[in-house]
């Protein structure tokens, strides 16, 4: 009998990959297409449908044409992609209007209105776990219902992003259970669609269009004849739920226990548990289903992560480097040169410190990027720094929600950009306080989707069997040093103090007096 493999495939914001991946979760092919994000005016984000299907069939081509593995031996595939945002689609595939992405902000007022109502808690938050947001599906078919009323009727169901491709692969809609949940359209609890959630965000109308449901491991159809001529698969080829990005980069990491966190350093914040007590009276960022029996994801997070320090060394330490240096250095060399500039540098604890708020952010209102606290005395060392200690206290800022009701004793299982600096490893873990496992998760999305199809075609019987042989593998811990412990703690909160006075609410009652003023 041959070996079997299964395909995972992350449609990312700009990049779509595809791979393929045996049952111990080597990667054999990973190929990838690349598409544009569309602003065709101020505060929206979208994406052309079929240019996003044709971007998925290259990567899925180039993919297969790497490797001599025959076709049928793909034994199923699943797909992941950005959570919320909002895909319409017609019977036969096409799309209604074009791709909405998560980031798109053009109905802030229709969540503000929202948050303000007496029965929002009651209605929304103990039903979802999560809070509603600008760039999620509600807020979206609101302002479509104000905007573009005639979409309603061109629509035969609303989709997310890789739910839409799964309706190209496949001929079948569906809609899968974690985006289902994490983007406020479904009872958490129940993992069924609320019409009650629908009446309360007035879009009730909306309902009928909600495809049938199907769970991350749970097969949502099946490659069709004309699909596997465009892509080399084979016609048959069973497709898998899959997951949203953020459930599939948790499985990447390896996060299983609840005790355990899971930080990815990305453009993104990503700070996660799971969880067996469901706690929906706390507000948090994003609570959704985990695709192993009665466990729930609790997520903080913010658009604040490695990337201002890629924004700093392109647009301050390249741009220094380019005028006054000898020669034309790498992104490797300038990257090298920051490390050394802050190896053996310790900050006091009223030194400059950074708002890593580059790309904007949810946590202080119209919150921009900054140094606080600089004087004719500090140079590029503090700077850089800062820098590094920004996007540090942007994970602590979360991990503080977090602690707030689940008991942290495991190692942090660390993944993304950061976990390629041992320098930055080891300050996060000094801030932290916990041992870091370094895992070796770089395409944590198409292999958490891996997973899932490896689960569903009974490659491994349930999940947690599929993450203890697929996952990504512990590099090496990184433990805390006590001696610098004190000193984050005392520069994290002026970082924090701070945020509150530029209005951050920092507890539950604070975040609802900020609401009500």
């Amino acid at each position: 009998m041959s070996e079997k493999f299964v395909m995972g495939i992350d449609n990312g914001g700009t990049v779509i990959k595809a791979a393929i991946y045996d049952s111990e979760g080597k990667i054999h092919a990973l190929a990838q297409s690349h598409m544009d994000t569309l602003v065709p005016q101020p505060l929206f984000t979208e994406r052309d449908c079929e240019d996003l299907w044709q971007a998925n069939i290259r990567a899925i081509r180039r993919c297969l044409e790497q490797v001599s593995i025959d076709p049928k031996d793909i034994a199923a595939l699943a797909i992941t992609g950005h959570g919320n945002g909002l895909y319409l689609a017609k019977k036969d595939g096409s799309a209604s209007r074009n791709g909405i992405i998560s980031t798109d902000a053009r109905a802030q007022s229709y969540v503000d209105r929202w948050l303000e109502q007496p029965d929002y808690k009651e209605r929304v938050q103990s039903k979802t776990g999560s809070t509603v947001w600008a760039g999620q599906p509600p807020a979206l078919l609101a302002w479509l219902d104000d905007n573009e009323p005639e979409v309603f009727e061109e629509t035969d169901y609303i989709l997310s992003c890789k739910d839409y491709i799964r309706l190209r692969l496949t001929g079948t809609a569906t809609l899968e259970t974690t985006d289902a949940c994490g983007v406020c359209l479904a009872n958490i609890l129940t993992r069924e669609v609320d019409s009650d959630l629908f009446d309360f965000f007035g879009i009730s109308r909306w309902v009928e269009k909600m495809p049938p449901v199907v769970d991350s491991t749970e097969f949502g159809g099946y490659v069709t004849e004309e699909v596997a001529s465009a892509t080399g698969l084979a016609a048959g080829t069973p497709v898998a739920g899959g997951t949203m990005d953020i459930v599939a980069g948790a499985l990447a990491s390896g996060l299983t226990k609840k005790d355990e966190l899971s930080v990815i350093t990305g453009t993104w914040s990503i700070n996660q548990v799971i969880s067996t007590d469901l706690q929906l009276e706390n507000r948090v960022f994003l609570t959704d289903v985990y695709p192993i029996p009665d466990t729930w994801l609790i997520l903080e997070g913010s658009p604040n992560g490695v990337s201002n320090l890629d924004w700093y060394i392109r647009n301050v330490v390249r741009r220094y480097l380019d005028v006054f240096g000898d020669r034309e250095m790498t992104d490797g060399e300038v990257f090298a040169l920051c490390e050394k500039l802050i190896h053996d540098f310790t900050p006091e604890v009223q030194d400059p410190f950074f708002l890593p708020f580059i790309n904007g952010t949810s946590i202080i209102p119209d919150g921009r990027a900054g140094f606080v606290g600089m004087t004719s005395y500090h140079d590029m060392r503090h700077m850089v720094r800062a820098v590094y200690e920004g996007v540090i206290f942007s994970h602590m800022h979360h991990i503080k929600q977090l602690r707030g009701y689940i008991d942290l004793t495991g190692h942090v299982r660390f993944t993304g950009g950061a976990a390629n600096s041992q320098i930055w490893a080891q300050m996060f873990a000094d801030a932290i306080g916990l041992p870091l496992d370094i895992v070796d998760a770089e395409e944590s999305g198409t292999l958490g989707s891996a997973m899932c199809s490896a689960v569903a075609a009974g490659i491994h019987p349930d999940i947690p069997t599929a993450v203890e042989h697929m996952a990504g593998k512990t590099r090496e811990t990184v433990y805390p040093n006590p001696e610098f412990a004190d000193l984050f703690q005392k520069r994290f909160a002026r970082f924090e103090e701070h945020l509150a006075s530029l209005g951050a609410p920092i507890s539950e009652t604070q975040w609802i007096a900020a609401k009500e003023s």
